[in-house]
């Protein structure tokens, strides 16, 4: 009986052992709050000239000495309301079903 005993108390430890080390499971969240795991690909983050406003949903950035027209994500914050033509900018951009779109647009002081 004591045996037994000591060979369950022996398995026991031994899958314990195991058990710790294994390596943890990575859960990775690929989906975006619309359900859609391909919608947003990429974020960057990058300094340019702000030139003006294309429309009401559109903004033309001078980057990397061209200039860019980026829509603007329905989420996007920053500094929208007080930006001029000519003002140094930090913005980040994602990739939103193919389309790079602003995120987030700040006023460099």
């Amino acid at each position: 009986m004591m045996k037994k005993v000591l060979m369950g108390f022996g398995l026991l430890f031994l899958f314990t052992l195991s058990a710790c080390n294994a390596e943890p499971e990575v859960q990775v969240d690929d989906e975006t709050s619309d359900g859609d795991p391909a919608a947003i690909e990429l974020t960057t983050q990058v300094e340019g000239e702000f030139v003006r406003f294309e429309g009401d949903n559109a903004v033309v950035i001078m980057y990397e000495g061209k200039e860019n027209t980026y829509e603007i994500a329905e989420d996007a914050t920053g500094d929208f309301e007080i930006i001029e033509e000519g003002n140094n900018i930090a913005f980040s951009t994602k990739e939103v079903d193919g389309k790079e779109m602003i995120e987030t647009l700040r006023l460099n002081e």
